[in-house]
Order: C-alpha cells, then structure tokens, then sequence
C-alpha cells in the first residue's frame, strides 16, 4: 500500500502563493471559475480549484502538475511576448523614420512655396524691362543708319585730296629714308658710346668690389678659427658635467628601490583589513537593500491599488470620449471630399488656359529668335561689304601712288628730252621711254577708274544691306513687343493656376490629416476598452500579494541589525594599518622626487654636450667654406682690371665715328624740311576731313556695338522671362507631386500605428495571463 506524506504547513502556503492567488480572487470578484489560455491549463486550474474549495487542501501531486504546466505556460507565455516586443519595436522604429520623412516632406514643401513665389516675382519684374528694351533697340537702328549716311559723304570730299597728298608723301618718304638711315646710324653709335660707357664704370665698379670681397674673406677666416678654439674648450667641460650626473642618478635609483620593497609590504597589511570590512559592508549594504525593497513593496503595492481604482474610473470616461471623437472626424472626412472634388475640377480648368496662352507665348518667341537669325545673317554681310570696299580703298590709293610715280618720270623725261637740240638715238630713246611709261600710265588710270565704279558699288550694296537690317530690326522689335504682351497676359493666368493647385493641394493636406486621425481614434477607443479590463484584473493582482511582502519586510530589518554590528568591529582595526601605509608611501615619493631632479641634471648635461659638440662640427665646415672662397675672389679682382683696359679702347673708337655722322645728318635735314612744308599744306586740308570721317566711323562703331548689345541684352530678357516661367511652372508641378507624397506617407504612418496598435493589444492579454500564474483571466 503507498503511503503518501502529511500535508504540511509549507506545502499549503506554496500553493496558495503560486497557483490560488491568481485563480481563486478572479472567480471571485470579476467571473466565473478561471478558464486557462490554452486547453492544456484547464483541467489542473480547475482541479486545484475545485479541491481546495470542496476539501480546504490540495493533493500534492496535482499542486505539483498544476505548479509544472504553469511554468511551461509562462515561458511560453514569455518567449510569445518577446517576439511580439521585437515586432513592436520594429515598428516604432518604422513610424520613427516615417515621421522622419513626413518632416522632410513638409519643409521641402514650404521651400517649394518660396521658390515658386520668387519666380512669379521675377516673371512680373521682367515683362516691363523686355517692352523698355526693344523701344532702345528701335532707336539705335535709326541713329546707326543716319550715321552711315554721313560717314559716306565725308569720303566722297576726302578721296581727291588723299591722293594729292599721297604723291607730296611718296617724293619726301625718299628724303626721310636716307635721313632716318643716317639717323639709325647715329643713334646706334649713339647707344653703343653710352653702353660702352657704362660697362666701363661697371667694370671699375666690379674691380673694386672683388678687393673688398678678399680682404672681408681674410678677416672672416681668421674670427672663424678664434671661435673653433672657444667652443673645443666647451665641449670637453659638458662632457665631465654628463659623467658627474650620471653617477649621482644611479645612487638615487637605488634608495627608491629599497623604499618602495618597505610600502609594498605597508600595502598589503593595509588593503587585507580593507577586503574584509568591504565584504562585510556589502554583506550589510546586500540587507539593508533587501530591507528597503521589501518595505518599498509594500508601500509601493498599497499605492498601486488606489492607483488602479482611480484609474479604472478615468479610463471608462477616456472610452466615452474617444467614442465621440471618432464618429465627429468622419463627419468632418465626408464634407472634405466633396469640397476636394470642386477645387480640382477649378484647377484642371485653369491649367488648360495657362497652356494654351504659353503655346502662343513660344509660338512668338520662335517668330523673334527667326528674325534675330536674318539679322545676324545680314549684319554678316555687312562686315564683308565693309572689309571688301576697305580693300578696294587701299588698292585704289596704291594705284593713285603708280600713277603719281609714273606721272613724275614723264615729266622727268620730257625735260631730258626738251634739253636734247636735234634728233639723236638718245633722243629716240627717250621719247620711246616715254611712250612706254605714257602707256603704263594709261593702263593704271584705266584700273583707278574700275576700282573707283566697285567701290561705289560696294557703296551701293553695304546701303541696301543696312536699309535691310533696319526693316528686320524695325520687325523684330513688333515680334519681341507682342512676345511680351503674351508673356504679361500669362501671369495672371498663372496666378490663377497657382491659387487653384495652392487650393487642391490645402483640401488634399486637410483630407490626408483627417483620414490619419482617424485610426488614431479607433486605436483609442479599442486602447480605452483593453484598458478598463487590464486594470481591473491589475487591480485584484496586487490586492492579492500584499501579506507576503509585509512579512519579508519584517524578516529583512532584523538581519540588517546584525550585520551592523560585524562591520562596526572590522572597521576599528583600518586607522592603524592606515598610518603605516601613508608613512611608508611618502618615504617612496619623497625619494621619487629626488631621482627626478638627478636625472634632469643628467638629460641636461647631456643637452650642453650635444650643443657644445655640434657647435664644433659648424664652426670647423664654416671654416673650411671661408677658405675655399678666397682663390676665386683674387681671380675675380685679376679679371676685373684686365677688362676695364679693353672697354677704354672700345669707347675712344664710337666717340671718333659719332662726329663723322653728324655732319652727313645736316645735310639731309634741309632737303627734308622744304619737302615737308609742301606736305604740310596738304595736311592741313586733308585733317579735318580725317577727323571727321574718323568721329564718324568710332560713331558708327559705337552705335553697331550699342545696337548689338541691346539686341543681347533683349534676347537675354526674353530668355530670362521664357526661363523663368518654364521655372515657374515646373516649380508647381513639384508641389503638385510633393502634396500627394505627403499624403501618402502620412497613410503609410497611420498605417504603422494601427499594427503598433495591435502588437501592444497582445503583449498586454499576454501580461494578463502571466501576472495570473499562466491561467487565462
């Protein structure tokens, strides 16, 4: 017969801490008999139930099963619970970086406001400059052509006298050539006295510089071998300093080691007594916790009931109203809607009328970049005519150059020829000379006439061109002033545009605001629920624990009493040991200071040396250098006075062909003043019409450069203006974009909520059940 043991005291209280609490206070307050969280737990919670209600005790094999399944139960319960954590974190994780984004989203949302309001800025402040520029434009053109105008009359009158001029020229240019061969002759010996001249003084110069370098190298030699012997001698006595320091640091060493052998020992006396008050203190300190956490735990769990009653009561008017909340939002989602639905029919309209005024708009400006091409093609032309006609110019006046030539030999003949009496072969041959130059004079007079007919028509053709330019300039300015009428009738339909997406976008941001709110709301209506009934079961928990943890607090305050005691007695002994060890330790640092100032002597006796050495080495290298220098400055002074006696030779020799110079000079000089008094006439007559047709051409240069320049500066305005509404409108296709990502992120985030939602739903039914020993509540 198996006989089974006496149901002690200790057994009964195991199973009312580990299995009754839980199961016998929830069917009492809240349910009927505790139903586990599994059908495993059934049977052995309610057989321990129904046991201890029937017959006040509970057989030891099934408090042993029911203690067994419970614990599977709870590590189960526990591992579920850890999964569902690492979940839960993940998604806050995610909402984290997805609030992130939203925050991003919405400060490149504001920056794309500012962009887009700076570009309407910019589209409105460069209509006005466009119409202001193409009035400048306008002008130009006409100021350029009356320019052109009088530049061609001022050639006309010019042209007779340049070739007069031109012959008076061509008759002194050969006087001059013979003087200014002279005169380079001259001014080349001139130059050649004068440098001759100044080598000498140089070479003087460098001649008494290499004796002062000899005599300065001598002395430096001789200060440089004084100093070597200073400096030997100061080698020698920091090398003695070194072997002195050396010694007294070894004799330091040596005493420290022997102080620090006598507080080794000091030491560990010392830190033997202070292991063991330090083990008995933490022993106390292990007590006095364990006193305290059980004093605190009852304190702690006598709070934690009125807590949870208080709670319980908020939290069912926290379900009330979160109730009331969600069912007002959906009212408010149903009227955003329609509202949205209008607002985007007003938007789509008004994208359609700013397209189709900016279709007109580049229709123009194409019209406008097509005659800027034609005028650009005919100003082309116009450089070739000029620099054609500025060719025939110069070969026209070449030709009046042969002619006036030719012109003077003939005269030159029929004087040799009026000169000869009677007829002779040399006659003879003169007059068929002068037929032959009569004939080339005939040819050349022939070729001035067809160059002057293509220069007028060259004439001819650069004055259609420019009454051609000034037409397309006249069309060109038409085109850009209706470019910029189209461009400012744009703006307010861009505005509009701009008003209406601003619009769409605001109702999409307020719907997307409300349908993010909306599960929020839910969560705390289905939170507030799962509260009320946490709390209640929290509530009936801790009611439970409180006896044992009055009882442990009780056990723990009389063992912190005893333990007190120990270590008050270890802690006389410590002030002995103490003072030992302090004496011990200051002997060793004292000695410590000591063998630190020997050995500073020692490293800076060490450093002297080094110097000292180093010192030698320099001043023996500066002293070889010194001497290695001086056979080259005596050759230097040797080659100095040598040259200076060539150069002397060398000057006499100019000074001797510069007078011989001067005297052809004078001679040349007066033929060449009569020739240029004739010349002089012309001038006179010739310069104003220069200066004029000169005033007009840097006129008519600076007008083309001044229309070129406006013609740029409109075709940049016209970019500008073009770019920036291209900017503009892309500027609010990006808001466009950036409004439905913010919404959708936003959904994505409500979202992650409701999972998070869910996730700590379950982790809180799991702490229920754990909190009950592993039974379901």
């Amino acid at each position: 017969m198996r006989t089974s043991p006496s149901k002690s005291p200790l057994s009964r209280r195991l199973a009312a801490a580990v299995i009754l609490p839980g199961l016998l206070t929830t069917s009492m307050v809240l349910v009927q008999p505790a139903v586990a969280a599994t059908g495993t737990v059934t049977g052995i919670c309610n057989g321990v139930v129904n046991q201890l209600a029937h017959r006040g005790n509970v057989q030891e094999n099934l408090l042993k099963a029911a203690a067994k399944k419970n614990a599977d139960i709870i590590l189960a319960l526990q591992a579920e619970k850890a999964t569902l954590q690492s979940k839960a974190d993940a998604l806050t994780a995610d909402i984290a970086a997805a609030d992130k984004t939203l925050a991003a989203m919405d400060a490149q949302a504001t920056q794309l406001d500012k962009d887009a309001a700076a570009a309407q800025a910019e589209v409105d402040q460069l209509g006005p400059l466009v119409t202001a520029k193409s009035g400048a434009v306008a002008q130009a053109t006409g100021d350029l052509a009356a320019l052109r105008s009088q530049q061609a009359d001022v050639q006309n009158a010019l042209v007779p006298l340049q070739e007069q001029l031109t012959a008076a020229q061509t008759a002194a240019d050969g006087l001059k050539a013979q003087a200014a061969d002279l005169a380079a002759k001259q001014a080349d010996n001139a130059q050649a006295l004068a440098a001759a001249q100044a080598q000498l003084e140089e070479l003087k110069q460098s001649a008494a510089t290499a004796t002062a370098d000899v005599a300065a190298k001598a002395a430096q030699i001789q200060q440089a071998q004084t100093d070597l012997a200073a400096l030997s001698s100061q080698a020698q006595q920091a090398a003695s300093a070194v072997s002195a320091a050396q010694l007294q640091v070894t004799q330091a060493e040596a005493d420290l080691r022997t102080l620090e052998a006598a507080g080794t020992t000091a030491a560990g006396a010392l830190q033997a007594q202070k292991d063991q008050v330090a083990a008995a203190q933490q022993t106390l300190g292990n007590l006095q916790a364990a006193a305290t956490a059980a004093t605190n735990a009852v304190t702690d769990k006598q709070g934690q009931i009125a807590a949870a009653q208080s709670d319980l009561a908020t939290l069912q008017g926290d379900a009330a109203n979160a109730k009331a909340a969600l069912e007002a939002k959906n009212a408010a989602l149903t009227a955003a809607q329609g509202d949205l639905t209008t607002l985007q029919t007003t938007a789509a309209a008004a994208q359609k009328a700013y397209d189709d005024q900016m279709a007109k708009v580049n229709a123009a400006n194409a019209q406008v970049a097509a005659l800027q091409g034609q005028i650009a093609t005919l100003n082309g032309q116009i450089s070739s005519k000029q620099s054609a006609l500025a060719a025939a110019q110069s070969d026209l006046k070449t030709l009046q150059d042969n002619a006036a030539s030719l012109q003077s030999q003939i005269d030159a003949i029929t004087k040799q020829i009026a000169a000869i009496k009677g007829t002779s072969e040399e006659k003879k041959a003169l007059q068929d000379l002068r037929k032959s130059k009569s004939d080339e004079l005939a040819l050349v007079n022939n070729q001035i006439a067809d160059k002057s007919t293509q220069i007028s028509g060259l004439q001819g053709d650069l004055a259609t061109l420019n009454s051609q330019v000034t037409a397309l300039n006249a069309q060109l300015l038409t085109r850009q002033q209706e470019s910029s009428t189209l461009q400012q009738q744009a703006a307010p339909l861009q505005a509009s545009l701009t008003a209406a997406n601003l619009a769409v976008a605001a109702k999409e941001a307020d719907m997307a605001a409300l349908k993010a709110q909306v599960p929020g709301l839910q969560d705390a209506v289905n939170q507030a629920n799962a509260a009320i009934i946490t709390k209640q079961a929290e509530l009936t928990s801790v009611q439970n624990q409180l006896p044992d943890l009055q009882k442990a607090a009780d056990d723990a305050a009389a063992a912190v009493t005893a333990q007190q005691q120990t270590v008050k007695g270890l802690e006389a002994a410590l002030p002995g040991l103490a003072s030992d060890f302090q004496q011990a330790q200051q002997a060793v640092t004292d000695q410590k200071a000591v063998l630190e100032s020997k050995n500073e002597a020692l490293t800076q006796a060490q450093t002297d040396l080094a110097a000292a050495n180093n010192a030698v080495q320099q001043k023996q290298a500066e002293l070889g250098a010194l001497q290695d220098q001086l056979p080259a400055l005596q050759a230097t002074v040797t080659a100095a006075n040598t040259a200076v006696t060539a150069k002397e030779v060398e000057l006499t020799a100019l000074n001797n062909l510069a007078d011989s110079l001067a005297l052809q000079i004078t001679g040349l000089n007066g033929q060449v003043t009569a020739k240029e008094s004739e010349i002089l006439s012309l001038q006179t007559r010739v310069a104003p019409l220069l200066q004029q047709l000169n005033q007009l051409k840097g006129d008519i240069s600076t007008a083309e450069a001044n229309l070129a320049m406006l013609q740029g500066q409109l075709t940049g305005l016209d970019q500008q203006l073009s770019a920036a509404q291209q900017k503009l409108a892309t500027l609010q296709a990006q808001k466009k974009q950036n409004t439905a990502d913010i919404k959708a992120q936003k959904d994505v985030v409500a979202g992650l909520q409701s999972q998070l939602g869910t996730v700590q739903q379950q982790i809180r039914a799991i702490d229920g059940t754990i909190a009950l020993g592993g039974c379901a509540a």
